[in-house]
């Protein structure tokens, strides 16, 4: 059963419950509460009787006695909170002044207690209080809800951005590439991004970019990325132009202090190199078939801060065996504690781990539960891994 939550002025439309054996006490209360302007009131003899009148009409605050036949008031409040599983104000009316008598109703469920006999100034302060504090919790459960349906619908948004694993193979196989990606969003959703282009019959494109915030805005900001980056086709050869070109115009269309950073590489096994530009991005890690490694500079100024950078081309070699492995910050950033963020050579060491016995898409699911301690504890911000094996001759 669902609570009734009031919208205008609590006096207007909230609906109290008041429960008390003797009828000139629910008549003084009643006549207290409707000089006060609160008109909808309705009310039970017992305990047994508020409870059925609970069960069958939606209420907004329950004024509740006691001392009462059948079924006293800590029953009744117990089995409102366990059994029906009400959250609405209960205040509760005694003449009892025992410490562990009122300690006994708050740990049945009592919202506050008032002294018998009845005072009509502290019923209705109360009372309002009440009515008001919960008004208040139902707005912002309600506005939670919808920041969480807005989420829900940026995350979806930002997903159907990516391509899917089919759409990936597609690309890369033809070129002698494998592969495989691992998205996840953050609890606040964040800005990653990442998107693979064919370039000709021997090349492809991988760009990753990590927008600053979170939530819709970070989202949005995603889309606009997303769809600028598939508008400039005509220099995707030249990692460092196309870079500079995207740069120039996020800084046009991105709101004040927001910013992105990005990597961005034209992938041509068949001539044996990675050519690629970058802007502050973590840096790709290069795992050489004989077992060394080394880091691909992700360095650079970050995007959309400044519309006349320019991002220089660079070039390192890769052959038949290697793997790249690209990644998010939230891979190795600690962000309550910085000084546990892990180092690129720990970072080598846990993939090297992994990929002595799990490959393809298992790689990132085995990465990710080596390096948390809850893989599926929600994350601060959005996690993004890639994994690029050199399958064909080079």
């Amino acid at each position: 059963m669902a609570d009734h939550s009031p919208d205008l002025s609590t006096e207007d439309t909230a609906t109290i419950l008041v429960v008390d054996d003797l009828k000139s006490s629910r008549l003084l209360i009643g006549s207290i509460l409707n000089a006060a302007g609160f008109n909808n009131l309705i009310f039970a003899s017992d305990g047994v009787e508020a409870l059925e009148l609970l069960e069958q009409t939606p209420v907004d605050m329950v004024i509740l006695d006691i001392v009462m036949p059948r079924k006293d008031g800590i029953s009744v409040c117990r089995e409102v909170r366990e059994r029906l599983g009400l959250t609405m104000p209960i205040l509760i009316q005694t003449s009892l002044q025992d410490a562990d008598h009122r300690a006994t109703a708050f740990d049945a469920g009592a919202s506050d207690i008032v002294s018998k006999p009845i005072h009509a100034h502290e019923i209705v302060s109360r009372t309002r209080l009440h009515l008001e504090r919960r008004r208040m919790i139902d707005s912002l459960q309600r506005y939670r809800r919808r920041m969480q349906d807005e989420l829900r619908a940026a995350e979806a948004m930002q997903v159907s951005l990516l391509k899917s694993d089919d759409e990936v193979a597609a690309i890369a196989g033809p070129r002698h590439a494998r592969m495989t990606t691992f998205y996840k969003a953050s609890n606040q959703l964040g800005g990653d991004l990442w998107q693979v282009f064919e370039i000709d019959e021997t090349r492809f494109g991988i760009f990753m970019v990590d927008l600053s915030g979170h939530g819709v805005a970070a989202a949005i900001n995603a889309f606009r990325v997303h769809m600028l980056a598939e508008d400039r086709t005509h220099d995707r050869t030249s990692p460092g132009d196309w870079l500079t070109s995207v740069n120039a115009n996020l800084c046009q269309i991105l709101p004040v202090e927001h910013f992105a950073t990005a990597f961005y590489g034209v992938v041509d096994i068949a001539r044996g190199r990675i050519e690629y530009a970058a802007a502050g991005a973590p840096p790709p890690i290069l795992l050489d078939r004989e077992g060394g490694w080394r880091l691909i500079d992700g360095s650079g100024v970050i995007l959309g801060c400044s519309e006349g950078a320019r991002y220089e081309t660079h070039s390192t070699p890769i052959r038949q065996g290697d793997r790249i492995f690209f990644y998010s910050d939230a891979l190795y950033e600690k962000f309550d504690e910085p000084d546990k963020s892990l180092e690129a050579v720990e970072l080598v060491a846990h993939a090297r781990a992994v990929l002595g016995s799990v490959s393809g898409q298992g790689f990132h699911e085995a990465l990710i539960a080596r390096i948390f301690d809850d893989p599926d504890a929600d994350c601060r911000d959005d996690l993004t891994l890639i994994l690029l094996e050199v399958a064909g001759d080079g």
